[in-house]
């Protein structure tokens, strides 16, 4: 039983000592962690918008059917431009009471009722000018909100693997150029870690802060809503570890 016992304790003692050596190794490599980004610029093929129809009237009731008229002849502008059923949704109804304050009173003055709608559009680089009059149809009912233009690309999958090669590449270009200087030379990546793809809208999102104010005044000026789509960014970051020797 002693023997055994000294046994097990001369194993464990030689795995602790190749432990500390392992460790030794580990603690004297020479590694580099770098950032790499990678961005291709895509034309957008598809758009989603979001419209709200609100209306107050003495009663819950009315106010919905006033909304309900708004809603069919905005539903009317859509299906004229061939946009299906299945591409357009109601996002929310809501209905709320209305007040105003008169001699420090709060005094019920009448119901809203609102209703959002979201529809898409494919293929839109084929008819660049069907969406501005889609716009142009839609600001002439009175009472409706855009909301919201996302212009979107329906499938990334090959720009965002365009996007992760050029990351890793420049990754790798960074820790060649680090290792270099260093007089040493990159032995192999260690890990790989994805910071989070991301797609941007540069013009987009800064116009359309601005879109709700100048909409009918554009219609106005130049009689057709202008509305440049610009490009997007498909972007992949990346946190490289590499292996120096």
């Amino acid at each position: 039983m002693k023997k055994i016992n000294t046994f097990v304790v001369m194993l464990l003692a030689i795995l602790f000592i190749q432990g500390c050596n392992n460790n030794t190794v580990k603690k004297d490599e020479s590694t580099i962690s770098v950032y790499g980004t990678g961005t291709v610029m895509v034309k957008p093929d598809m758009l989603r918008m979001n419209i709200s129809l609100s209306k107050m009237a003495s009663t819950t009731k009315a106010a919905q059917e006033e909304v309900g008229k708004m809603v069919k002849q905005a539903l009317g502008v859509l299906s004229d431009f061939g946009i299906e059923d299945k591409n357009i949704v109601t996002a929310s109804l809501t209905f709320s009471p209305e007040y105003e304050y008169r001699n420090g009173r709060r005094v019920l003055i009448g119901q809203t009722a609102q209703q959002a709608i979201l529809f898409s559009m494919n293929d839109i680089q084929d008819d660049n000018g069907k969406v501005p009059q889609i716009i142009d149809r839609l600001v002439q009912i009175n009472g409706i909100e855009l909301n919201q233009i996302d212009f979107n690309v329906k499938d990334n999958k090959d720009y965002f693997i365009q996007s992760r090669e050029l990351a890793f590449r420049k990754a790798t270009e960074k820790a060649e150029q680090y290792a270099a200087l260093s007089g040493l030379k990159v032995a192999k990546v260690l890990s790989i870690s994805e910071e989070g793809p991301q797609q941007v809208l540069p013009i987009n999102n800064r116009m359309m802060n601005q879109y709700n104010a100048v909409a009918e005044s554009v219609v106005a000026d130049v009689g057709t809503t202008l509305l440049p789509s610009g490009e997007l960014e498909i972007t992949t970051r990346i946190l490289a570890v590499f292996l120096l020797e």
